[in-house]
C-alpha cells in the first residue's frame, strides 16, 4: 500500500494529519519587514480554516552529531541572511484544498504572497513539502 496510513476517521478533525512545511532563506535586513507581514496575513489565514500557523528561525548553524546543518544545504550566508522555517497545519489533504482554494480567491493574499517572495532573499527559493501523519508514530 502506498498511501500513508493516518489516524482514523473518527479523531481526524481532532488533529492535524497533514503539515505545509515551508522553508526559505531572507536578508537580515528584511527581518521586520516579514514580521509584519505574517502578523498582516495571519488573520486570514485563521479565517480561511488553517488550524495552526507557526514561524520559527534557524538558531545554529553549525552541523551536530554528523547531521548537515539545514543553512549549508539551502546555502544560507548566516553573516547576511537568516533562515525561517514555516508550517501550516490542516486536517487533511481535502481541508488543505478547501483552504488553500478559499485564499487564492483572496485578491488580498495574492498580494501578500507577491509581497513575500519580494522579501526572500533574491534569487533564491522557498522549499516547499507536505508532510502526512504516520499513524502511531510520535508522541505528544
Amino acid at each position: 500500500m502506498n498511501q500513508i496510513d493516518t489516524v482514523d476517521n473518527k479523531r481526524r478533525d481532532e488533529i492535524t494529519n497533514l503539515v505545509l512545511v515551508f522553508i526559505y532563506r531572507i536578508p537580515k535586513k528584511n527581518h521586520d519587514s516579514l514580521i509584519k507581514l505574517n502578523d498582516r496575513v495571519i488573520g486570514a489565514f485563521k479565517k480561511y480554516g488553517v488550524l495552526k500557523f507557526e514561524v520559527f528561525q534557524l538558531g545554529s548553524t553549525n552541523d551536530m552529531m554528523g547531521f548537515t546543518n539545514i543553512a549549508k544545504t539551502i546555502s544560507a550566508e548566516p553573516k547576511d541572511e537568516e533562515v525561517w522555517l514555516e508550517v501550516q497545519s490542516y486536517r487533511d489533504h481535502n481541508h488543505f484544498q478547501e483552504v488553500g482554494a478559499k485564499m487564492m480567491a483572496d485578491e488580498a493574499i495574492k498580494e501578500d504572497g507577491q509581497q513575500f517572495f519580494n522579501l526572500i532573499t533574491p534569487g533564491s527559493r522557498c522549499s516547499f513539502g507536505e508532510f502526512s501523519r504516520i499513524k502511531d508514530v510520535g508522541f505528544s
